[in-house]
């Protein structure tokens, strides 16, 4: 055999190597970050209730039905990182393309404890959950979505309309991808957050101003953790049904798409 042979076989070899992981990726049709608020101003009657709106609407037939005949794909990937004034995954990436995957999810957020508490430190856990994309998933969009029932109060003072540190938080990570987006569930605290117009803090425009972004980013107030469920329910909901393109651009968008989906696959081998 002659070198010239060995030398094409082991490039060959070689350029196995390196594709091979490429593939190894899961597809789905969504990237699902579920960003939550365990300040301390979510109290333990809170937090059962956000808890249990999250394990719920899991189980959802409508969010189920989303989940498995929305997409081309029928599954998405989801994940649960608890924040204040530190952040933790309490829940790893986990497919759900099934009503039993996804009653298997809730039922997982269901028996989470709460971590810690502390201050309300939307931008370490916007920082902290960012990252958290570079996964063994394949998303055609990836999405943070934030609940919370105040503003950020390590950053900038809980009274700041707007907080340039989570402006740049929100930004870095949109700037990671074009499929990249954060949307927004906001509850009523009291007198200090919320969008009665009476509060120190407008949530929504609040959120607006500095959360949200992306693709068909949108933010749902909440009254209270009493309304938490149908919420969050609501937001699941058109968070997993697809951002409609305008048909002019659905070629290009579809192109860009691709080039933006290979990218990422060879990024992550």
């Amino acid at each position: 055999m002659s070198k010239l042979w060995l030398v094409f076989l082991l490039f060959l070899s070689l350029s196995l190597l390196a594709v091979l992981p490429v593939f190894a990726a899961t597809n789905v049709d969504l990237e699902l970050a579920l960003l939550v608020d365990i300040s301390g101003s979510v109290d333990s009657t809170d937090f059962s209730l956000q808890q249990t709106g999250y394990a719920n609407a899991f189980k959802d037939a409508t969010v189920i039905d989303k989940i498995v005949n929305s997409g081309g794909f029928g599954s998405i990937a989801a994940t649960l990182v608890y924040f204040s004034d530190s952040a933790t995954q309490a829940l790893p990436w986990t497919l759900i393309d099934s009503q039993a995957s996804a009653i298997a999810f809730g039922n997982s957020i269901a028996g989470l404890s709460r971590p810690f508490s502390g201050n309300t430190g939307i931008v370490n856990g916007l920082n902290f959950t960012s990252p958290l994309f570079n996964n063994d998933f394949n998303g055609t969009r990836n999405v943070i979505d934030w609940s919370g029932d105040g503003s950020e109060t390590n950053a900038c003072s809980f009274t700041d309309p707007v907080c340039a540190a989570l402006q740049a938080a929100r930004d870095a990570f949109l700037s990671q991808s074009i499929t990249n987006s954060i949307n927004a569930l906001v509850i009523n605290d009291r007198d200090f957050f919320g969008n009665t117009g009476t509060e120190l803090i407008n949530s929504v425009a609040y959120a607006t101003t500095n959360v949200i972004g992306g693709p068909g980013a949108f933010v749902i107030p909440v009254t209270g953790f009493d309304t938490f469920q149908t919420g969050v329910r609501d937001k699941l909901i058109q968070e997993i049904s697809p951002v409609p393109e305008p048909s002019t651009f659905g070629l290009l968008a579809s192109g860009l798409a691709g080039i933006l989906y290979f990218s990422r696959r060879l990024k992550r081998a």
